[in-house]
């Protein structure tokens, strides 16, 4: 083997390697999968305010929603790896972020008198989510790069 042809299988290699990585991130932050988790929180976070039977079948739905999104989505994936350590500490940040802002906005409405807060606050989460999402992939994607994944 020459070194131009050592070379040019290592660039074929890295070549692989960036269209594996770009075909990871498009299908972690495809909009289908997207709208449907924010509509499952949504829906869990919004049955809050629903009466006694309602509010348990709202949270059944919720979580039916988003579970079967995921199913979905991971059975999906063409391409499929484990997150390492600091990717899942990023995720557990963002779900307590989540919970913040739902619960700030929920508390900020009641003490402004408006009826439904928790549909207010859900419908305020779930956008933050969905635009978030697109904030956070520059982040997200040197966070994957730098965690192996090259």
């Amino acid at each position: 083997m020459t070194p131009y042809d050592a070379q040019t299988a290592l660039n074929a290699i890295r070549h692989r390697q960036e269209q594996t990585f770009n075909e990871y991130m498009r299908h972690a932050y495809s909009r289908p999968y997207l709208l449907v988790s924010a509509l499952g929180l949504f829906v869990v976070f919004s049955s809050f305010d629903l009466p006694n039977p309602w509010n348990i079948a709202a949270v059944l739905a919720g979580n039916g929603l988003a579970v079967a999104g995921q199913f979905v989505h991971q059975r999906r994936a063409p391409v499929r790896r484990k997150p390492v350590g600091s990717e899942v500490l990023f995720y557990g940040v963002l779900v307590v972020l989540i919970l913040v802002v739902f619960w700030t906005v929920a508390i900020a409405a009641y003490f402004l008198g408006l009826p439904a807060r928790h549909t207010i606050a859900a419908a305020v989460t779930a956008l933050a989510v969905v635009v978030s999402s697109y904030a956070l992939r520059p982040f997200v994607e040197n966070l994957v790069r730098r965690n192996g994944h090259r």
